[in-house]
């Protein structure tokens, strides 16, 4: 996503795509009535010709726009589902951890608790602050540290040992997923051809012979929807800042679990 949206809410997002396509439909139309209307028409009425244009690569436009539209909510759902999975693996290293003896115990749940807020802020991370996904969690690197360092005398706590380290490796590759997915998204190299195909689609219906009102009316039409399909790629491309968020819901509940 361009940098621009990730500081637009949501509705701020969808009057900027809709308003801009229905703005850009009804400046063409006024135009080219008042412009190169005798020009494209002439004699003959070329209204045929444009509708054959039209269909073709309104056609072409739409299986971009919908394989697009599809990806980036396939990224969206897959970065919501890894939110769940590391509140779930969060959830099951707090009941892991409440088998072990005291201390070792209470020092492990609360790096625990202290990895879950760190988790919660990753999710929404501020929007200016760059993020690296191979970056180190103070939090993390001390349950790490904990573990390996603890030395198990009975065999549930050997298990347990060996069952952390599993889900603490988890833990680290759902952060590095969740880090890398606030940076990428559709490249700018697409959406420029996206924005080139919706302005060209645009402009194909400025060329219709058509009494004026009919012209505004199919023409708004076709830029309204044209602007909202757009838009919901654009909310969908970023699921952390600007546009559709995902929601650090399953972390709040289990961190909220986690300190009664």
């Amino acid at each position: 996503m361009p940098d621009l949206f990730k500081h637009l809410s949501i509705a701020q997002m969808a009057a900027l795509f809709c308003l801009s396509a229905l703005g850009l439909t009804w400046l063409g139309v006024f135009l080219f009535q008042r412009l190169i209307h005798s020009w494209i028409h002439g004699r003959r009425n070329a209204n045929e010709m444009v509708g054959l244009t039209l269909a073709a690569f309104a056609a072409l436009y739409g299986i971009l726009l919908g394989l697009v539209a599809v990806e980036a909510y396939q990224d969206f759902s897959a970065v919501k589902d890894v939110v769940s999975k590391e509140a779930s693996a969060i959830a099951a290293l707090h009941k892991d951890f409440g088998g072990l003896p005291p201390p070792i115990r209470d020092e492990l749940q609360e790096k625990l608790r202290a990895y879950a807020r760190e988790a919660i802020d990753a999710v929404h991370p501020p929007p200016d602050v760059p993020q690296n996904p191979h970056s180190s969690s103070p939090a993390l690197n001390a349950l790490f540290a904990l573990i390996m360092n603890f030395q198990p005398t009975l065999k549930s706590e050997e298990v347990i040992q060996t069952e952390a380290f599993g889900r603490l490796n988890a833990l680290v590759e759902h952060r590095r997923y969740l880090i890398a997915a606030g940076e990428d998204g559709i490249p700018t190299e697409l959406w420029w051809v996206v924005c080139l195909g919706g302005i060209l689609l645009i402009s194909l219906m400025w060329l219709f012979d058509m009494e004026l009102h009919v012209h505004l009316i199919l023409s708004s039409a076709m830029g309204l929807f044209l602007g909202s399909v757009v838009f919901l790629i654009a909310a969908l491309d970023n699921p952390f800042n600007g546009g559709l968020t995902v929601g650090s819901g399953p972390l709040e509940s289990v961190l909220a679990i986690m300190e009664r």
